[in-house]
């Protein structure tokens, strides 16, 4: 349904005022952030390992990876902006930015405006990327603070969450806790919220999400229906784990021991020993022996 030609004149109305009530937005960001956030990562990576936790370890390694893989970007993008024309742009007038909202309702179908929040929000259609389901998304605009050098002024939703398996907060390769990995697109993002290109932003978000760089996902597509080894932590395809036949924990094929006689998968814990052979035996197949009461299989 379209909205009244009145509300659309208001709330472009609304964000023209607050495209030229802010000063100014200081062009450069440092990403202390994403800095801290893996300087963070590596003092527990450290600790973890002077403890002999090894699987917390390994764990807090692959969250390192990613992080510094997003630090570099940051810094790259950072780069980018700094070589380029810094020049002041123009502001989109009220009628124009009238035009970019009923040009948004015409490519998306549906527009959200949400006067008293102060937000804009459309939704893509279903989203597949090789062959990995993520469903649908809404990309949501606060137009009170469209600089970005106080955050991202936008979320993204993912409004029918396939989370990858692994990280519930990861719902698209490049999306992580509603935020977007915008890449080599920061600085295009960013003067088109400067300058009210709201078609050009919406647009341009919605053709991030359609896309997928192997270099630099949080979790691979290839990954994404992967589990955790209970015991190792180490990251297995989900037609490949194993589950204990006893206490039902996930097992990749290095953590699994079967049982000498019934076959059956088990972890380490749930193992026991024949006194006689000295192989693995689950405790059903474990027998007493009468005369010297030790716990034998039942080839012994």
């Amino acid at each position: 349904m379209k909205h009244p030609r009145k509300r659309l004149w208001r709330t472009a109305s609304r964000i023209y005022h607050c495209l030229v009530s802010e000063e100014p937005s200081s062009l450069y960001e440092m990403p202390f952030q994403t800095w801290w956030y893996c300087d963070r990562l590596l003092r527990k990576r450290q600790q973890a390992q002077r403890r002999g936790w090894d699987s917390a370890a390994l764990k807090l390694e692959r969250q390192l990876k990613t992080g510094v893989t997003q630090l570099i970007q940051e810094l790259t993008t950072l780069h980018g902006e700094l070589s380029s024309d810094t020049s002041p742009q123009q502001i989109s007038s009220v009628r124009e930015l009238y035009a970019e909202l009923r040009s948004l309702e015409e490519e998306f179908g549906e527009l959200q405006l949400d006067l008293r929040a102060q937000t804009i929000s459309v939704s893509t259609e279903p989203i597949k990327l090789e062959g990995v389901y993520l469903g649908p998304f809404e990309i949501r605009l606060n137009y009170a603070n469209l600089k970005m050098d106080n955050g991202s002024p936008y979320r993204v939703f993912a409004t029918d969450p396939h989370p990858a398996f692994t990280n519930d907060c990861v719902t698209h390769p490049h999306i992580q806790s509603d935020v977007v990995c915008e890449g080599d697109g920061r600085q295009v993002i960013r003067r088109s919220l400067e300058q009210g290109r709201l078609f050009d932003f919406f647009t341009m978000v919605a053709s991030l999400l359609q896309t997928y760089n192997r270099d630099s996902p949080y979790v691979a597509l290839s990954d994404w229906d992967s589990v955790e080894c209970t015991e190792c932590a180490d990251v297995i395809a989900a037609n490949q784990q194993t589950r204990c036949d006893n206490c039902e924990i996930t097992l990749c094929t290095g953590c699994t021991k079967d049982c000498s006689d019934c076959d059956c998968p088990f972890c380490h814990e749930c193992l026991s020993y024949c006194d006689g052979c000295h192989g693995h035996c689950c405790s059903s197949c474990l027998q007493q022996c009468i005369q010297c009461h030790a716990d034998c299989c039942q080839r012994c």
